[in-house]
């Protein structure tokens, strides 16, 4: 979004605006929740810490849903801002995205202490292998293209059931594109598992917003989430948050 525009829907908007929508999917404990509560997590309480007290930003927050349905409700306006978009940026109908983003982390892959890889050098170690993952997202750049028999899910609490079927020996492992995701769960859900960093670059964790949504309200997001997550002061939140 043009940064001049930007300024002038900033001077220009109304103080009575309704607060922006947010929403998301599971990705712990950056987002967390159940569909029947709203989402919680690092990034929510992040985001009230710096956005909506000291920001001024007012937001409403709904229940965690599915990858999938998380986009249709960004572009039909029932959704104004999404937590968590991964990778490029790229044009999608009825769908904006802000120029910062907030984390960048290393895709890692998770399996049992007792399985026969302990180290990969080269993505083409895993063809073959049973591996899970998100269903109805997009797979990154490099991975797409190795030959790996995934195994997809698509409910709110993707991440656990996935190292639950890890656990009972039904995949070979699981995909995470951070670091922080398998270390909470681990800790969290008594899940023994180690951790086996992939040689794939960083990927970048940002929001997008819907062109559906009031500008101005966009605009005043914006403007506020900018400072709140530069020099990676989100990163050293999140690394204390994973103490607690």
């Amino acid at each position: 979004m043009h940064k001049a525009l930007l300024l002038c829907l900033v001077l220009a908007a109304p103080s009575t605006a309704a607060p922006l929508r947010v929403g998301g999917f599971v990705v712990a404990p950056i987002v967390t929740g159940e569909a029947t509560a709203p989402l919680r997590g690092a990034l929510r309480d992040y985001l009230e810490q710096e956005v909506v007290r000291r920001g001024g930003v007012e937001l409403t927050w709904t229940a965690p849903t599915t990858f999938a349905r998380a986009m249709v409700s960004l572009r039909d306006g029932s959704l104004d801002i999404v937590l968590l978009v991964s990778g490029p940026r790229r044009s999608k109908p009825g769908v904006g995205s802000f120029n910062w983003s907030y984390l960048q982390a290393h895709p890692h892959l998770a399996v049992r202490r007792d399985a026969p890889l302990q180290a990969v050098q080269s993505l083409r170690q895993l063809a073959g292998m049973e591996i899970g993952w998100l269903g109805g997202s997009k797979l990154p750049d490099g991975i797409d293209q190795v030959p790996i028999k995934w195994q997809l899910l698509s409910s709110p609490d993707w991440q656990l059931m996935n190292l639950r079927k890890l656990q009972a020996g039904r995949v070979q492992a699981v995909f995470f594109e951070n670091e922080y995701s398998p270390r909470h769960f681990a800790r969290q859900g008594k899940i023994d598992i180690q951790l086996l960093k992939l040689p794939m670059p960083e990927r970048t964790f940002r929001m997008e917003y819907s062109l559906k949504a009031d500008p101005a309200a966009i605009a005043r997001f914006d403007k506020a989430a900018a400072a709140a997550f530069a020099n990676e002061q989100f990163k050293q939140y999140l690394e204390q948050y994973m103490k607690r």
